[in-house]
């Protein structure tokens, strides 16, 4: 059909469902964040949305809670590490905050090592540290040893994804860091190793 009412007639394509499905998706986050929900579009947690909870006492629960947090470019461990996060301006150095689940609470023992991160005597699944990550860059574990949890510290850290950014990389976040206490609400189940 052609005239001036052809163009009503035609199928959006691909990138204009894409645009309107993103606009829908931003919009649908900052109003969420209002009602205490928090959308995360990574794979290093589950993606999905996330609710708002009270702060926990500091003790290791079952599941953990996870952290909505600001880590820092300027922390000495983050120095020489890929920067993943996006310049959103969300955090004091300027960038987005991360979502990860506490792992360790004060008081906890955390070992570093090259086959994973053990808490407390236990192995964590899918926390081997890479040297590259998946884009070839380098990337550097947290020094390996044997480590306290201090009192206004937690380690966070996803077993989620073997690609996960994490303490195993940057070692424990200050409590000062944490910006709201969350837990899964809407989240899929299982990791895509496609995502990073």
């Amino acid at each position: 059909m052609t005239g001036p009412f052809s163009s009503l007639l035609r199928i959006p394509s691909f990138n204009q469902v894409l645009l309107a499905v993103a606009t829908g998706a931003i919009g649908t986050m900052f109003a969420g964040i209002n009602l205490g929900l928090i959308f995360n579009d990574t794979h290093s947690a589950p993606f999905g949305l996330y609710i708002g909870i009270e702060q926990p006492k500091l003790v290791r629960t079952a599941p953990p809670p996870y952290i909505f947090f600001c880590p820092d470019v300027r922390w000495p461990s983050m120095k020489g590490q890929p920067n993943y996060r996006s310049p959103m301006r969300s955090c004091p150095d300027g960038f987005a905050p991360l979502i990860k689940p506490v792992v360790a609470w004060p008081g906890d023992t955390v070992e570093t090592t090259a086959r994973g991160l053990v808490v407390n005597g236990t192995l964590l699944p899918h926390t081997v540290p890479f040297e590259r990550d998946s884009k070839g860059k380098a990337i550097h574990p947290y020094p390996y040893g044997t480590y306290r949890v201090q009192p206004g510290q937690l380690w966070a850290v996803s077993s989620f994804s073997p690609r996960s950014f994490d303490s195993r990389y940057f070692g424990p976040v200050p409590l000062r860091s944490v910006h709201s206490w969350i837990r899964p609400f809407w989240v899929e189940k299982t990791y895509h190793p496609e995502t990073r």
